[in-house]
This record gives structure tokens, sequence and C-alpha cells, in this order.
């Protein structure tokens, strides 16, 4: 058994978290490694390049450039520069102010991508990617060492391997994924992939007689169904299973899922998200932003005079939203600490998600798991997918969204109704429903 996924990404993340909350212990390979997986999650990458499992990050001061050129760097990104030009963008790891270097994307003269260089989490350089018209056409992986060990055309998709004074020829990347599941003897009996482009490439070339299922976590565009999905229900191949993992689609699933889905069995399977508190109706209310851009601020915190507003930011903040530090209900908090921002999290009961910024700090999913009330206008969402749709409004209707902030707090059932609401669009799922669900899926 498998968890194999494309990415790591949050649907990835989600979807082991609610195995470990469950118990449900599945050895987890991630294809495309980005130099930060969780230590108890293995790639390809790994194995191949034996990379260390000890150090540091590279925090973005220690990058090595040549002398007499600079680094300028805030809470997003850093870049050097040499005297005024611009010769590098440095990507940082997370969205956490930790600014420690995932990426260098180095500039040619005319302000393009020349290259790319990848750092994991030990500081450990480990690959390079080169660029021809600004795309990516090749991608080096090397050991410890500095030695390549894996050179992968990512134009034509074929793969050179040297490994243990042996060299191979793969005829895609796929194909290297496949030797690598073989050699490692992974048990194949069972593999839960969530990807309809390369991790459903690997299922199809595995041996037969398993039994794979296919996580679809995406959203639905209109009512048609991804071609290769369909492909899936039409022909006899490793995967039985075809598991929604989004309830919002899954609501609406007869309008795009024929009435008989041939060679799968269609379901549906949300998270076991971590929620460590309830809310407690507390009339304290918490924005994080790195802009001062924040969409009816002002008329909130007049409709909402006996709410608490904890205006919080990882940078220095603009006169402009200085000035709503004269307000009885509003406290501000520029370069706020991570402790206070810990505390913050736990002493507000509803997140206003307004900042037409960039999001800082998870915000929105650390409100949600902390069952926060979440209100935010349309064009202001950072994660529509964490807010009930009935919590979302245009900015004119800024009045509306305040009485339905001031009613919940102050009604316990229609805010326990609310955050019941608010989690079931997200696909919040319960511990036991989330452990049936697996046990069927495990023993099919």
């Amino acid at each position: 058994m498998l968890n194999l996924f494309e990415t790591f990404d949050q649907a990835s993340l989600d979807f082991l978290n609610s195995q470990k909350i469950t118990n449900i212990k599945v050895p987890t390979v991630v294809l495309n490694d980005d130099g930060f997986l969780p230590q108890d999650v293995d790639s390809p990458v790994q194995y191949y390049c034996e990379l260390p499992t000890n150090g540091q990050p590279m925090y973005f001061d220690q990058l090595p450039i040549p002398r007499y050129w600079k680094i300028n760097a805030n809470s997003t990104g850093a870049q050097v520069y040499d005297v005024a030009k611009k010769r590098a963008d440095v990507v940082f790891s997370a969205n956490d102010n930790s600014r420690f270097v995932k990426e260098v994307h180095w500039l040619n003269n005319d302000g393009k991508i020349n290259w790319v260089d990848h750092y994991d989490q030990h500081g450990q350089y480990f690959a390079k990617t080169y660029y021809h018209n600004n795309q990516p056409v090749l991608r080096r992986y090397y050991n410890r060492q500095g030695q390549k060990v894996i050179e992968h055309n990512l134009r034509i998709d074929d793969v050179f391997l040297s490994f243990k004074g042996n060299q191979r020829h793969f005829a895609s990347f796929n194909d290297l994924v496949v030797n690598y599941l073989q050699e490692c003897n992974y048990n194949l009996d069972h593999v839960f992939y969530n990807t309809l482009n390369k991790t459903m490439a690997v299922s199809l070339r595995l041996p037969a007689g398993g039994s794979d299922t296919l996580l679809w976590h995406e959203k639905i565009n209109g009512n048609e169904i991804p071609g290769n999905m369909q492909y899936l229900m039409d022909n006899q191949t490793r995967t039985k299973h075809v598991i929604f993992q989004n309830y919002r689609d899954w609501q609406r699933h007869s309008d795009f899922l024929p009435d008989d889905t041939g060679n799968v069995d269609v379901n549906y399977l949300g998270f076991v998200y971590p929620h460590p508190r309830s809310n407690n109706l507390r009339p304290t209310a918490l924005i994080l932003t790195n802009s001062d851009d924040l969409e009816q601020l002002d008329q909130l915190t007049t409709l909402l005079p006996n709410v608490t507003f904890n205006v919080a930011a990882v940078t220095e903040m603009s006169e402009k939203l200085l000035a709503f530090g004269d307000r009885a209900n509003v406290n501000l908090y520029p370069t706020v600490s991570s402790k206070r921002t810990k505390q913050l999290i736990k002493d507000c009961d509803v997140y206003f998600d307004i900042n037409r910024g960039n999001e800082i700090l998870d915000a929105v999913r650390g409100a949600f798991e902390q069952n926060m009330l979440i209100v935010g206008f349309k064009d202001t969402l950072h994660r529509p997918q964490l807010v009930a749709p009935e919590n979302v409004y245009q900015a004119s209707d800024v009045r509306n969204m305040a009485q339905k902030v001031l009613t919940a707090l102050v009604k316990p059932a229609l805010m326990k109704k609310l955050i019941d609401q608010q989690r079931l669009m997200a696909s919040d799922t319960l511990t036991d429903d989330f452990k049936k669900g697996m046990e069927v899926l495990m023993h099919d």
C-alpha cells in the first residue's frame, strides 16, 4: 500500500494528516521533490541522490554571491543586485517569514530567467534547472558531493541516471519512478494517487493485479469530467475507485458524472482537519496583512464598535493603516512576533479575509483550524475553499457582512451552524467516517 503524490501540495498534506490522525500508516512517495518534504515522505530524488537528512535551511543572507553584490529582502522574497542591476530573485521556502532559501532564479541581461538553483531544507544545493526563452528545458539533480546523478530533459521527458557506478536511460521520468518503486520494494498492491497526470501514468505502468484509488481534490470546471478520468471509467486498469475530496463538487456530482461510471466505483471522502479549539463567541477579530489595502475596514470598524479588530503585519505599517490605531476598537501590531501571532490566533473568534495583498502566515488556514468564523469579500478571498459561500459578500454589501458577524456572536446556535457549514464546505470529515471510508478502500 502506498500514497503516491505528484507534488506535496496542501491536499496531499491534508490526506496524509488525515491518515495519521486516524492511525492509518501508509508509506508516502512524492514525485516532484522541492527539497522541503517532511522527514517521513520519500522521493526518487532523495533515494538516488542520497541527500543528507540533517542540517539547517539556508537563511537568505547566507546565499553565496559575488563580492560587492548585495541582497535586499522582505517577508515574501529577496533580490540579488550588482549595484543597481538585479541579477536574481530569491524564493523563500514558506509563507511564514522564515526567509529560508528554496530557489534562486538567476537572470540574464534581459531580465529573463537563465537558470534556477534549488536548495533543500538542510541547506543543500541539490538541483539546477536550465532555461531557454524563459522556459525550463533541463534539470539536473546532484548528490551531497555535487556529482550529477539525474539529468531530466524537460522538453522530451527522457532521463539519464548515474547511480552506484551504473548508467541508465529511461524514456520518461515516470519510467524512472516505476523503477524506483520496484527497486525499493514498496508494496504496490494498492496505490492512492492524486493527479490525472504523472501519478496516473505511473499507476498505468505498474504490474497488473493491483487495486488503485484516484483521489480527486481539484475543482471540476463546468459539467464535464476530465478526459483521463473518463478513460479510467471506460477501460479496465488498476484503478478501481475514484474518490472526490471536494465536497462542493460532490454536492453536484450528478451534473457531470454519468449514471454508469463503468470500471470504477465513484464516491466521496473528505479530510480530517485538526481543530484544537471551538469558537468561543468572543467579540475579537483578526486580520493578518502586509498591505494597507483592507477592503471596507473603515466601514467594518464603524459598524461593529463592540468588536475588537486586531490587525497584524510582519512588516512595518503605512501611515494609512497606522491611522486606524486611533480607534478605540482597533489594535495594531506592526512587525508582529511569532509568539504574539500565535496568541492572537488563540484569542480571536472572527477572521476578516479582506486583505487585497498576498496572504501571510497561512492566515486563513490558521483561522479555519481554530474554528474562527471566516468572512470576506468576493474579490479579497485568499482561500475560497475554506470560506462558506454564504459568508462571502460583495464589497458594497458590507452592512450585511457586519450584521452576520454581530448576530453570530450573540447567538451560540447560529455560530455553531455557521462553523459546521464552514467545515462541511471545506470537505471536513469526522474521524470515524474517514477511517471507515479508508478501510473500505484498503480491503477492496
